[in-house]
């Protein structure tokens, strides 16, 4: 045997097994280099979109937890001797109807205000009371009772805690009311931001080029929305309008609830 020959292939074979284990680290660390490069943040992401994020303090970070909630009898607002020039009666132990002696005229130019103005010397705990609709239609506008600031709301609008009947003139005349005992159900938790909720609707491709985010409402929602129910649990939710369309999305855990279409 020639052993200077197998000797030469031998140091050869070698030299060829090492450059190409060197080609191959190579090219793994330069790709996951160039992936590290090309991993946009989300403010490039939404940049690079065109996407236009119109929310107030889209990064705030609030605390909130579930709720228990249950029907309230409202024959204390019957007893209580709040409600002056108006003439109420309960329809049931759940639901107070009330006429006004006068008719109470709204501005249209600022609901919001106008509506809380006559919360506060017409309803019984009218401050716990937020509006969620004007239905033209109808005549009506529907509010939801509220729990720190937030309303405790429905995926379909429309069984509302308060309703205020208005004539053509833009003025209350009546109103029927519905309260709920609230308890908080377990420590707050830190919830995702308006932002975090974008970010997840965007890689869920719900959120695409040239989209424009209205509003982010935060809320508390049941997925059993049962008019009859004696007890209901709620958990906080983000309400996003993104062109015209409603995405509800589980403030804690990220999960999309529903998404419906703004009519």
């Amino acid at each position: 045997m020639d052993w200077s020959k197998t000797k030469t292939i031998f140091i050869i074979t070698f030299l060829m097994l090492n450059i190409f284990l060197g080609t191959q680290l190579y090219t793994k660390v330069t790709g996951s280099h160039m992936g590290i490069l090309s991993e946009e943040t989300l403010p490039e992401r939404i940049e690079s979109n065109r996407i236009e994020v119109l929310v107030d303090d889209p990064e705030r970070v609030v605390e909130a937890g579930p709720l228990t909630a249950t029907p309230r009898i409202m024959v204390g607002a019957i007893n209580s001797g709040e409600l002056t020039r108006q003439s109420p009666e309960l329809i049931d132990d759940m639901t107070l109807f009330s006429e006004l002696d006068s008719p109470y005229k709204l501005v249209d130019a600022n609901l919001t205000a106008s509506v809380n103005a006559f919360l506060q010397q017409y309803v019984y705990q009218g401050e716990r009371y937020a509006i969620a609709e004007y239905v033209e239609d109808e005549q009506i506008i529907g509010l939801y009772q509220t729990h720190e600031g937030r309303k405790i709301d429905e995926y379909d609008r429309g069984n509302f805690h308060l309703i205020l009947n208005v004539n053509e003139d833009f003025a209350v005349e009546s109103y029927e009311q519905r309260a709920l005992n609230v308890n908080d159900q377990g420590r707050d938790q830190e919830l995702l931001s308006p932002m975090k909720v974008i970010e997840r609707l965007m890689n869920k491709q719900h959120i695409v080029v040239n989209t424009v985010i209205e509003e982010a409402e935060l809320g508390y929602y049941s997925l059993l929305q049962e008019e009859e129910a004696d007890f209901q649990v709620y958990v906080p939710v983000w309400r996003i309008l993104a062109n015209n369309q409603y995405f509800f999305v589980d403030a804690q855990k990220g999960d999309i609830q529903m998404i419906q279409p703004l009519e």
